[in-house]
């Protein structure tokens, strides 16, 4: 069996990346305006669990990511007030000391929740000179034009825009004519802006060949992968919400500077819903993570629960539901805390299970069923001990559960493991007469031996 991805655009098909050496990726990181927020963080940790999937399956992985910390208008089609500026203008810091702030948070946030910092990281203020240098390419290949506040691309120069963008441009426009100001300077209220000018008192601007300004939202993604990646792309992830107009014109731009391939395969993650509603600013749903700390949780535990639902669907965030998770992974803690006498560097993983996880990844990183295989490890009562806690820790190579903090290389005195095995033995042949003798012998050299619904715990005393 082969992996297989869902590709937004194609649907599900085999994964065959462009390079056999090494799956190229690339994820659409966070506007460092505000705090990010638990809903924010389903993106980076479906990304997170994509990638160490890809590499469990024995690939090598490149994967890059931007911050947006220039370019973001609070709208697409509203010659509006930039996110960072408004953030600024609201705090009194200069934007430069915003993104800092956020962009700090980010990481701090991304680390409690075990995602691995991609290994390029790149600021769109960063790479303006790139930017320029493509918009640049673009204008020679005639696919832009200059406006009294701007430089635009030219949606009708593509075939295909309002299929990419898999909706009805035109009805959209209609049903949103009577809640924005349209941009009247451009030809198509869908050509989106690569160089914003005529914005005096933005604090961000560079010198560029239509003037001083800055860039537009889009330009930085298809700027950042040519830089750190090349033309194409094996996996470019991100949320549901920038398949339009954010990834719809990263492709448009993309093809027509560099051509085909550029992405080969697109994974969107869909949205959470707190308590059966949308997050937003006035019902104060947004939580951030130390919100989740003051209340006593682990942090793991939101991992967890993103994990429960496949990383296309709609996921709905409870305390309650975040409880249940914590209270899960604290009994896999607690089994490893106690059994970690067991623990061997060497035992083997168990090669049914790790079969079946496997198969659970290769089928479109399908996280529900690969929990199912963790728990049906974790039930069985016939694993051997060392072979059970090898293969959980397998296993959280791609979870990062933590499971490795749980345990340590202090292992059970020999004479006692051979008791615990005999133990276990007799525990199978019900032969509780013996049983309860060798608890006594094991009892008598320091040791509590607690018997649960799946195994045998052994701690000192």
């Amino acid at each position: 069996m082969t992996l297989k991805l869902k590709d937004t655009f194609s649907g599900i098909r085999e994964f065959t990346p462009f390079s056999k050496s090494e799956v190229k990726m690339y994820t659409c990181g966070p506007t460092v305006y505000d705090y990010v927020t638990i809903g924010n963080l389903r993106a980076f940790i479906t990304a997170d669990i994509l990638k160490k999937s890809i590499k469990y399956l024995g690939y090598k992985t490149l994967h890059v990511m931007n911050i947006t910390d220039v370019g973001h208008l609070l709208g697409d089609l509203e010659d509006t007030e930039d996110k960072l500026e408004k953030s600024s203008r609201i705090q009194n810091k200069t934007v430069w000391e915003v993104s800092q702030f956020y962009s700090d948070y980010f990481f701090d946030a991304i680390k409690k929740v075990n995602i691995d910092v991609p290994d390029v990281v790149s600021k769109a203020t960063d790479t303006v000179k790139e930017q320029i240098e493509m918009i640049q390419l673009l204008e020679r290949k005639g696919y832009v034009y200059k406006t009294d506040t701007g430089v635009y691309f030219d949606v009708s120069k593509v075939k295909n825009y309002s299929e990419l963008a898999k909706r009805d441009l035109n009805a959209q426009v209609s049903a949103v004519r009577d809640k924005v100001v349209l941009d009247k300077t451009k030809k198509s209220q869908w050509d989106f802006r690569l160089w914003q000018t005529a914005y005096p008192n933005h604090q961000m601007q560079w010198d560029s060949p239509w003037g001083k300004g800055f860039p537009g939202w889009h330009i930085e993604c298809s700027s950042i992968i040519h830089k750190f990646i090349g033309n194409c792309i094996d996996i470019h992830t991100g949320g549901i919400d920038l398949i339009f107009p954010h990834h719809t014109n990263e492709i448009v731009q993309s093809k027509s500077a560099f051509g085909d391939p550029f992405v080969n395969f697109w994974v969107h993650n869909n949205f959470i819903n707190v308590d059966g509603t949308k997050i937003s600013k006035s019902l104060n749903n947004g939580y951030k993570i130390e919100d989740l700390e003051n209340r006593g949780f682990n942090p793991i535990s939101l991992r967890y629960l993103y994990m429960i639902a496949h990383y296309s669907s709609v996921i709905n965030f409870t305390f309650d539901s975040l409880n249940s998770a914590q209270e899960a992974l604290d009994k896999i803690y607690m089994y490893l805390k106690l059994n970690k006498g067991f623990y061997n560097k060497n035992a083997s993983v168990d090669p049914v299970y790790k079969e079946k996880f496997v198969s659970a990844i290769e089928n479109n990183i399908d996280t529900p069923s690969m929990l199912e295989v963790l728990w049906a490890v974790f039930k069985d009562e016939n694993l051997n001990v060392p072979v059970k806690i090898a293969t959980l820790l397998d296993f959280d190579k791609v979870f990062s559960f933590n499971f490795i903090n749980y345990i340590s290389e202090d292992k059970l005195p020999l004479d006692i493991l051979k008791l615990v095995q005999d133990r276990k033995v007799a525990r199978q042949n019900k032969d509780w007469v013996l049983s309860d003798e060798l608890r006594d012998q094991i009892s008598s050299k320091g040791f509590l031996v607690i018997d649960t619904d799946s195994d045998t715990i052994i701690i000192r005393s």
